[in-house]
């Protein structure tokens, strides 16, 4: 019997203690509230790891899709014990899936990945009571702890000899790897036997272990999110883009069915409709599908020292949720060297360093410090791509050519929208068609005056395009709002105004000022009665991270 000394209470363990959010905060907490038996866990990894005892177990993170713990047992072994919530992914296939990638990555192709030593994907089948994955706690510190812009740029630790190129490596190696089919990885037994037999790779390789797994349903949540999980619709493997397409219309029509709204769902369904005729001629001609890691942010990026030499790159962690894809879709800056644009930022068009406009000489001290964060970022960006265009030229081309991946990207964007127009709005489906329209000629065979052979089958007016540019703006105007608290905080606009529980209180009374402030400048009553209902940190509003994928 392995006996826990209980350092924490209950609730500790079992929910969200180091975070909130600054709207829908009841309802980002409570879906991530997840009771599970605290002995079983620590036997379990106590067992993996053949020790006798459990010493202690401490939460390291509460993050937005899973509960981290750390395991220190008696024969000097720490472990990482992960339970994810129920917003994270289809319960089974999220943590079979991440658990086989892991696998895959390390055994097959040499990826220094975590190593998992106990995990199940069904709650019912453990005396935890949830899903979870025990891997061994891997040397180094985060990235993210090196995010200052204190130092010169040579000397930073993102950009130096030990780290970006190491990532690139796995970057090109990945892009190398062409698959069959749109899906998820996993181990054979792990889904349905008339997916084994199917090829994996399409370009020849067959590296030994590799017969182990096999290309199953998908895991992208758009498929499992805000009830889906039981809607009776094609998941995948897909052998084609087309036939992902398909089912992402297919996906959309079936959500409008079951959850209805009945002032928007005659309008959604035409637009699917739409949605339809474009797909047998927006998807690529040639692309290969390529598994790629959904996060490569710097918390996911494990290097040798908080001290800044020697600062090498060891690892990459959190693997959950990837999936295979085309390539267009995958090949994105990875977020660790993505940035915003800044208005006191020049850009060049070639490959020369961002720097600061005159006018940011004329800031205060706390907006210098914001924009010199924002310099850092910038140049970072560039140089990662700089170093991928000269280290892989043809990665490097595919990434950031706009006429490569970019411009596919925003052809196939009905794809991408299509399922989201409850949340997204439909004015977004619309606009992704007027996008997709003005790239039609690199979409089709175009005749010797660049005139497209096949006309855009959507049929829309110019009073049309522009009632939806100007809703699209006035939502790009709403949802911005708030941007300038945001930033004074901190916080990312794609975080759901998450904070920690330390800095809520304060940011709570600053958004409240902000948004006071965006109201009192309304020109009349109307206008600032429909800014009080479009102000985006406010109860009510959509939060992806609250809907359910089970």
């Amino acid at each position: 019997m392995h006996t826990l000394t209980k350092s924490a209470e209950e609730r500790e363990l079992f929910s969200v203690t180091t975070r909130r959010w600054l709207y829908n905060d009841e309802q980002q907490r409570a879906v991530r509230y997840v009771p599970f038996d605290v002995q079983a866990l620590v036997d379990t990894a106590a067992k993996a790891a053949d020790a006798n005892a459990c010493l202690s177990i401490k939460k390291i993170y509460d993050g937005s899709m899973n509960r981290v713990f750390e395991l220190k047992l008696d024969n000097g072994v720490d472990l990482i014990a992960k339970l994810p919530f129920t917003v994270t992914g289809p319960r089974h296939y999220f943590t079979a899936s991440e658990v086989a990638t892991l696998d895959y990555l390390h055994t097959v192709h040499g990826f220094h990945v975590p190593r998992v030593l106990a995990w199940c994907s069904r709650a019912e089948a453990t005396p935890v009571g949830t899903e979870y994955i025990i891997y061994e706690k891997l040397p180094g510190v985060p990235l993210r702890v090196h995010d200052k812009n204190d130092l010169p740029l040579r000397d930073d630790p993102y950009i130096s000899q030990y780290v970006l190129p190491r990532l690139q490596k796995v970057q090109s190696f990945l892009y190398r790897i062409d698959f069959t089919q749109i899906g998820s990885l996993y181990y054979k037994e792990d889904v349905h036997s008339s997916l084994w037999d199917r090829p994996m790779y399409a370009n020849g390789m067959n590296p030994p272990g590799a017969e182990r797994f096999c290309i199953g349903p998908t895991v992208d949540r758009e498929f499992w999110r805000a009830g889906r999980a039981n809607l009776d619709i094609d998941r995948g493997p897909w052998l084609d883009m087309h036939s992902y397409l398909h089912a992402l219309a297919e996906c959309a029509r079936a959500s409008i069915d079951a959850f209805p709204h009945p002032t928007t769902d005659d309008k959604y369904r035409r637009l699917v409709s739409d949605y339809e005729k474009l797909i047998p001629h927006m998807a690529p001609k040639e692309l290969g599908y390529i598994l790629w890691h959904p996060d490569l942010s710097d918390g996911n990026l494990l290097v040798s020292s908080e001290s800044t030499e020697p600062c090498e790159l060891l690892s990459m962690i959190d693997w959950q949720g990837s999936v295979i894809a085309p390539e267009h879709m995958q090949l994105r800056i990875p977020p660790v060297y993505d940035a915003r644009d800044h208005p006191l930022i020049d850009y060049p068009d070639d490959l020369e360093m961002p720097t600061l406009r005159p006018e940011a000489e004329s800031l205060d001290e706390r907006q210098k410090q914001l924009v010199a964060r924002a310099l850092r970022k910038a140049q970072r960006k560039k140089a990662h791509e700089i170093y991928v265009r000269e280290a892989d030229p043809e990665l490097g081309k595919e990434m950031f050519d706009m006429m490569c991946t970019p411009v596919r990207r925003m052809i196939t964007s009905p794809g991408t929208i299509i399922t989201r127009g409850m949340e997204d709005g439909l004015e977004a489906i619309e606009y992704s068609f007027l996008l997709c329209r003005a790239l039609w000629p690199y979409a089709v065979e175009i005749d010797d005056e660049g005139t497209p052979l096949v006309p855009f089958p959507i049929e829309i007016s110019e009073a049309e395009e522009k009632r939806i540019e100007e809703e699209c703006e006035l939502q790009c105007q709403d949802e911005e709002m708030a941007n300038p608290v945001l930033e004074q905080l901190g916080v990312l606009p794609e975080s759901e105004g998450e904070v920690t529980a330390e800095e809520y209180e304060t940011a709570k009374r600053a958004v409240e000022k902000a948004r006071q402030t965006v109201l009192d400048a309304a020109p009349t009553p109307e206008e600032r009665e429909r800014r009080a209902k479009a102000w985006p940190l406010q109860d009510g509003k959509v939060s992806w991270g609250t809907q359910l994928c089970c």
